[in-house]
């Protein structure tokens, strides 16, 4: 901001104290019961010597008193000037524990339009009290104070601001011709961050009178000629007696339009994924004050705000979606007149299928899923550590089918459910709450103890038999093979 508008806020500040305590009772001044306040009215003239009086709840030792010199908007400088300040009083008395004071200061040389403030030195309690005075004989002027009101956005385009004006009291607050001839005149610039981004202009404002006397000053956009956005106005009087009253320094908008909301983000996810949606926001001008608030619908139909741990700026925010479905994420954009626009965004979100994982009693499966027990043992195959997304995990369903039969319900078979000998195909059905099936095939394999030992007993006799016939047939083809050799008969002599 710069040291022009800086002091112009120092000005409307000081003087809109004074308008407040010249109105306000002792008991809307009260803070936990204390309270402070000026029994002069605001805008009494003192030529010579001047004359204040006062009461507080608080003792008068803790009290500080300052006369501050104000400037209209012409001279070359709005800064306050304090001209006295002390917290010494002429006299004090107490009755029923509250002070009255009494403060006589000579006027001297003094010739000022000045601000008399009276505040008290406890950081713990804050009060204050300030009045107008016109001190002296000449260099007296009009001092404006705004008047607080709600402006709604049903005049948005034209802006109605109230000011009470504090006239030294010899004016003729009456004649209907000096109050005709007053005019409101603003210097205009359009504001953005801190400080203006276009040339000032002075223009002359539009104004009533109040039935009490006050001024109505109307600012219409389309008279300014300007579009939408932040203005610095600096608002003052021109009496009829071309006295120039202090600038009041006010910052408007003008907004006419809905801001603009854009949702940008992955139409498409997977259950228990994140992903971060952020929304593009225009208003029509620069540094528009827009408030994002996000909804979310899930797809059992809860409908919930954003938590903490999703923000991540304020136009951006990761989405876990923790189940299947269709969701909807929607986001209501309200500007500083009350214009607001809403815009929702569809995410389907994938459901993911259990991942089955079996233990088993003893062994392992091999490469082809197969396994053998004995059915005359206690044996188990344990489906119990399928994994699952969070939302799903505890509620599978397990089916061991054989022949599209189901033999059993339940993430754990055993003998206990199926204990017939032979080769089975065996089939897992794992289902989630979302209708997501996943199948594993087990070759099994049961065998009785009798069928062991039977099988072991027979393994030797039959050895023995291919032992014999081997020797059999080494015998019968050494007797069936021919006489190779030549023997001479022996004659006898």
């Amino acid at each position: 901001m710069t040291s022009k508008a800086m002091a112009t806020t120092l000005v409307s500040l000081v003087v809109l104290l004074a308008a407040i305590g010249s109105n306000v009772s002792a008991s809307e001044h009260s803070v936990a019961n204390e309270f402070l306040v000026i029994n002069n009215e605001s805008g009494e003239s003192f030529a010579s010597v001047i004359n204040l009086t006062g009461e507080s709840s608080i003792a008068a030792a803790e009290l500080v008193w300052t006369v501050s010199e104000l400037n209209p908007v012409s001279s070359l400088t709005n800064e306050a000037v304090i001209l006295q300040t002390s917290s010494i009083f002429s006299n004090v008395t107490i009755s029923d524990d509250i002070y009255h004071w009494q403060l006589t200061i000579p006027v001297n040389d003094m010739n000022c339009t000045c601000l008399f403030s009276i505040t008290s030195t406890d950081e713990t309690i804050t009060l204050v009290d300030s009045i107008i005075l016109f001190i002296g004989s000449h260099t007296h002027f009009p001092i404006i104070t705004y008047i607080p009101s709600f402006q709604t956005p049903e005049n948005s385009e034209i802006k109605y601001l109230e000011y009470n004006v504090t006239r030294p009291d010899y004016d003729q607050l009456n004649n209907i011709e000096l109050l005709t001839s007053t005019v409101f005149k603003a210097n205009v610039c359009q504001f953005s961050g801190n400080s203006c981004i276009t040339e000032w202009l002075q223009v002359q404002l539009n104004h009533s009178v109040t039935d009490t006397g006050n001024f109505i000053v109307a600012i219409d956009k389309l008279q300014l000629g300007v579009g939408d956005g932040n203005y610095n106005f600096e608002i003052f009087m021109r009496d009829s007696f071309l006295r120039y009253s202090n600038a009041d320094e006010v910052f408007l908008t003008f907004d006419t339009n809905a801001p603009e909301v854009v949702i940008l983000g992955s139409e498409s996810a997977q259950e228990m994924g994140s992903e971060v949606y952020s929304a593009i926001v225009d208003d029509g001008y620069e540094n528009s004050l827009v408030a994002l608030t996000w909804t979310i619908t899930e797809p059992n139909g809860l409908v919930r705000g954003v938590g903490q741990a999703e923000i991540i700026t304020n136009t951006s925010i990761e989405v876990e979606f923790n189940q299947s479905g269709e969701w909807n994420i929607s986001v209501l954009a309200v500007d500083s007149v009350g214009f607001f626009t809403k815009q929702s965004y569809s995410v389907l979100v994938e459901n993911l299928p259990p991942e089955i994982y079996l233990e088993v009693s003893s062994g392992e499966f091999n490469s082809d899923g197969d396994i053998t027990f004995s059915a005359d043992e206690e044996w188990f195959i344990d489906a119990s550590n399928s994994m699952d997304t969070i939302n799903d995990v505890n509620d599978l369903v397990y089916a061991w089918k054989i022949d599209d039969v189901i033999v059993h319900s339940g993430a754990n078979l055993s003998q206990e459910y199926l204990s017939i000998p032979g080769n089975h195909q065996l089939t897992l059905e794992v289902t989630d709450t979302d209708g997501a099936i996943s199948q594993s095939i087990i070759k099994l394999k049961l065998e009785t103890t009798d069928e062991t030992t039977t099988t072991s007993d027979n393994l030797l006799p039959i050895a023995s038999i291919i032992v014999i016939l081997l020797l059999l047939l080494t015998i019968g083809l050494r007797l069936r093979k021919p006489d190779s050799s030549f023997n001479l008969p022996k004659w006898g002599k």
